[in-house]
């Protein structure tokens, strides 16, 4: 029996990010998008869901994206949350951004957060 799809070249060359990934965006673990992107289009369909368990800087939710699979990430460092979500918008600025929890949008959690920290001075 034959497989009916092509397994990659077990080797992937891809240029690693230097600075920051984004103007006022920055995380000390990006890497390269083409990295995840490899991964999913070789074992994975357009359509499919992939979950991202350690957000970090977004790039696996940014690999997914492109060849249209759909991503669910979670970051539990309240300090990279933003990170990944601007570089997603920087990317993809038609898509909207929500908490799941409660459908609010990005930018709405934003505000409230520099209202409350604005508070709290």
């Amino acid at each position: 029996m034959t497989q009916d799809f092509r397994i990659p070249d077990s080797v992937a060359t891809v240029t690693r990010p230097r600075g920051s990934i984004g103007q006022g965006i920055d995380h000390p673990s990006a890497f390269p998008i083409a990295l995840p992107e490899f991964v999913l289009e070789a074992y994975s369909d357009p359509g499919d869901l992939v979950f991202e368990p350690f957000c970090c800087s977004g790039t696996t939710m940014l690999a997914a994206k492109r060849p249209g699979r759909i991503a669910r990430s979670v970051e539990i460092a309240p300090e990279y949350v933003d990170a990944p979500i601007k570089r997603f918008q920087k990317n993809f600025p038609a898509v909207p951004i929500t908490l799941a929890a409660t459908g609010q949008t990005f930018a709405k959690l934003a505000d409230e957060r520099l209202e409350s920290d604005n508070a709290d001075l």
